[in-house]
């Protein structure tokens, strides 16, 4: 989860959200699209440093709207720093979905929900990230923490990159950072515009059956350079 813009904020060690917890109980309990599957979004990541290492929560516009385009590019760094008082913060967007369906549980189910640049954000995700990890190029795995399972309709096409050891990555959103002309109607022929690693491949397959891509308790994602997002199947 890259940056379309990416705000360093001056001074170390601070890595505190401000205080949430009275918006997020006056907000609005997001709701899902009816239609999931290309819906639009935008995610804000605030980069904290942590005893442990870099973590990143992940706050992204899903059940809310989608991302007015306006707004998104209107937000500020000065919106940034009173919302958030970090070590950096990762503007992701504006980004596509490309699952039918999400089932979601724990603490994915009842994240906290903020406002910045009159967009509203539920939080969806928590990040902890090694130096290597943060800096890495594509095609680096990262470990998300997350209770979801994706549903991908039976008869619909699935965007995948296979890794030299057999691993499969399922996409589970495409982005118009670096592509903002790129389309779902493009993602057939997406592999040709890909700088892949030696021994990797991209293909489009359609599932007989309803694919279910589930993440208990931690996912494995990676990104192409396009900033295109993966997750990783695990074999049953």
């Amino acid at each position: 989860m890259t940056c379309s813009r990416f705000v360093n904020l001056p001074g170390a060690l601070l890595a505190l959200l401000l205080a949430l917890s009275g918006a997020a109980q006056a907000q609005p309990t997001p709701q899902l699209p009816a239609l999931l599957r290309d819906a639009r979004y935008c995610e804000i990541v605030p980069v904290h440093v942590t005893r442990e290492g870099l973590r990143a929560s992940v706050y992204n516009t899903l059940g809310f709207d989608d991302c007015p385009a306006g707004k998104w590019e209107a937000i500020t760094r000065l919106d940034l720093l009173r919302q958030f008082e970090t070590l950096a913060v990762v503007m992701n967007g504006p980004r596509h979905f490309l699952m039918d369906g999400i089932i979601a549980s724990g603490a994915t189910k009842t994240g906290e929900v903020i406002t910045v640049g009159g967009i509203t954000f539920a939080k969806r995700a928590e990040i902890g990230l090694s130096l290597h990890q943060a800096m890495g190029p594509a095609y680096t795995e990262q470990t998300i923490e997350r209770d979801t399972t994706y549903r991908f309709d039976a008869g619909k096409p699935v965007f995948q990159l296979t890794g030299p050891d057999g691993a499969v990555y399922v996409m589970q959103s495409y982005a118009q950072i670096l592509e903002p002309a790129l389309t779902y109607a493009d993602l057939p022929g997406l592999g040709a515009k890909l700088t892949l690693p030696a021994g990797w491949s991209y293909a489009t397959r359609v599932p007989e059956q309803d694919l279910m891509l589930t993440a208990a308790g931690t996912a494995t994602v990676i990104q192409d350079n396009l900033k295109n997002t993966y997750q990783k199947m695990i074999p049953r």
